[in-house]
């Protein structure tokens, strides 16, 4: 009896020893200072490898956590294999002091409770920035639509390494990137820092305050004696450096502002060039047309397309998809838009193209100005007649003039109902004459019933498909056929029209997704509904 009572005890304290040996959570190091990243490790010994999911809302009391990483590894110890389980918890205190690191439940073990020295930065090495992340925008008072350039610097004096800038998230707004960093010195308090720069450009869509958050840097700098804080006595610190917060205050559009579209801007070009055209026009040529707008300071996805409209009955005009571009330097976004159109000549006679004219508003004059196209006009002449077609009309029992002559005319004989068919037609030829303004209704009408069709058929596949682009593109081509009066140009304007609640809050996601870059989780089928839903919302 006394041999298995202490073969049980020597088992339970094997046990417990490999327990105590298994099972351990602690800190990378005990003390950091401000604005450093502490490193929680938990360690789990198993037979049977298993990542349990954690729950860390426990700290976030006094700690930011930024990231949790887990792996795996295959132990052998005294011939016994078993599986480490390891989370590297990553948290950025709040506030200086003695932190407390609570309990953590990892499967059927808790983590004991530890404490971590968090130590205010000195006001000598916060005055010397060793690293500093800046944040500027300008202007700070844009235009809704108009481009702000977004300036992040990273400054610092000491190597950088294992790092990397974070970009704040732009709610509601569409961001075009210069490309690769830049990186220069500067010369600041007597002191050379390197730089590492990164411009954006950037468009909003709703105006009001915009909250722009920090950019923060974070990465790894080393410690020794010739550095600062190198009190922690640790060979590499995680740094976590944060600018200040922004607020932009977007205007509307301005109330004298009269063009149909709203195109706030620094510059803005529209130019016409036409294909080589032939001396002797005529009936079934064709007339090539190449109409771009460029712009600085807009966005591409902002110009209007289709700004053709011929009203003859002499030609019919055929316009491919129009190409958009962006391009940011660093300074100024750059657009353009492209458009191919061919206009087939139907009828002989006088062809003229009108001027064109394309209001926008000079955000740096603060005035409205217009970019015009000169008007043009040519003369199309009937194709040549085959003298082998034409019929001569003569009395019965007549002779034909032309006959005699020797040409291969031949002659008709004209009776009764010939002359109330010939009457008749007069008639209908006359009436048409007169009713080509109807028929340029109508047709004007059934091109713009026809165009609302096709642009709802691209709605519903915009929404089934969850295509938020396509989506935004036919909502706004919807807007400005319903409210031809108003300046149509975003989805906030289609919202602030509609009298349902519910279509509005789809319309505001459909804005998330789009400018979030979360588009391809995206579903439009409630929104195509609640369209369908209202009577005469999409036509």
């Amino acid at each position: 009896m006394f041999r298995i009572l202490v073969t049980c005890c020597a088992i339970c304290i094997v046990q417990f020893q490999m327990v105590a040996l298994a099972q351990t959570a602690y800190l990378q190091s005990s003390q950091v200072f401000a604005d450093d990243i502490a490193e929680l490790i938990i360690e789990l010994d198993s037979k049977i490898p298993s990542l349990y999911a954690l729950d860390t809302s426990v700290l976030e009391a006094d700690f930011e956590v930024l990231d949790i990483s887990s792996s795996v590894s295959r132990m052998f110890e005294s011939d016994d294999a078993f599986h480490r389980m390891r989370w590297r918890i990553a948290i950025l205190p709040r506030h200086s002091g003695n932190l407390r690191v609570p309990t953590l439940r990892v499967g059927d073990f808790d983590t004991p409770v530890l404490t971590l020295a968090v130590i205010p930065r000195s006001a000598d090495s916060i005055s010397t920035a060793n690293v500093r992340v800046e944040l500027e925008a300008q202007p700070e008072n844009p235009y809704v639509g108009q481009q702000t350039r977004i300036t992040m610097r990273v400054m610092h004096n000491i190597p950088l390494f294992e790092g990397g800038l974070i970009e704040p998230e732009f709610p509601n707004s569409d961001t075009y990137r210069q490309g690769p960093e830049s990186r220069y010195s500067i010369l600041r308090n007597g002191r050379e820092l390197e730089v590492q720069e990164h411009n954006l450009a950037l468009v909003t869509h709703s105006h009001g305050e915009l909250r722009i958050p920090p950019a923060i840097y974070r990465g790894r700098i080393r410690s020794g004696p010739n550095l600062s804080e190198s009190e922690s006595g640790a060979q590499s610190r995680r740094i976590n450096r944060a600018s200040t917060e922004l607020y932009l205050n977007v205007r509307p559009p301005p109330g004298e502002f009269s063009g149909r579209y709203w195109l706030p801007a620094r510059q803005l070009a529209l130019d016409a060039q036409w294909d080589q055209i032939a001396d002797n026009l005529q009936v079934g040529d064709s007339l090539g047309l190449t109409l771009s707008i460029e712009a600085k300071g807009l966005a591409a996805e902002a110009l209007p397309a289709d700004l053709l409209a011929i009203d003859s009955s002499r030609v019919k005009i055929y316009a491919d998809q129009e190409t958009r571009s962006n391009r940011f330097d660093g300074q100024v976004l750059i657009a353009r838009l492209e458009q191919r159109f061919v206009m087939v000549i139907t009828e002989p006679g006088e062809i003229y193209f009108p001027a064109l004219a394309l209001k926008w508003w000079d955000v740096d004059e603060e005035t409205e100005k217009v970019a015009t196209v000169n008007a043009s006009n040519w003369t199309a002449r009937a194709p040549a007649s085959d003298s082998s077609s034409a019929v001569s009309i003569t009395e019965p029992g007549g002779t034909d003039d032309r006959l005699s002559q020797g040409l291969l005319i031949p002659s008709l004989p004209v009776t009764r109902s010939g002359y109330v068919g010939i009457v008749v037609f007069l008639l209908i030829a006359g009436l048409l004459v007169y009713v080509k303004p109807v028929r340029r209704y109508l047709h004007g009408k059934t091109r713009q019933w026809l165009d609302n069709r096709r642009n709802r058929r691209l709605l519903k596949q915009a929404c089934r498909t969850g295509n938020p682009a396509l989506a935004r593109r036919a909502l706004i081509k919807w807007g400005r056929a319903r409210w031809p009066c108003d300046n149509i140009n975003g989805l906030y304007q289609i919202e602030t029209r509609t009298n349902s609640d519910l279509l509005a809050e789809e319309l505001r996601q459909l804005d998330a997704a789009l400018y979030a870059d979360r588009g391809s989780d995206w579903n439009g089928r409630q929104l195509w509904r609640l369209l369908t839903a209202e009577a005469g919302k999409v036509s």
